[in-house]
């Protein structure tokens, strides 16, 4: 089976495996309506992929927002 997936859709779904509240936004209503398509689960194999990646250590001229600090 092919899934056409939208980056939205994939961190959503990542944050609701992981028991958090994501809080998507859009103007775009064809957008607002893919994002609430989550008719699929992450594999055990995929959510320790995601758990893994390597976490950006510096945003540029953004460090400064408390979202992306440490």
């Amino acid at each position: 089976m092919i899934l056409y997936l939208r980056n939205s859709q994939l961190a959503i779904r990542y944050y609701l495996e992981l028991g958090l509240l994501p809080l998507p936004k859009s103007e775009n209503k064809e957008h607002i309506k893919a994002n609430g398509e989550l008719d699929f689960n992450l594999s055990n194999d995929d959510l320790q992929l995601l758990k893994n990646i390597e976490r950006i250590d510096n945003y540029g001229d953004s460090s400064f927002f408390p979202v992306y600090s440490k």
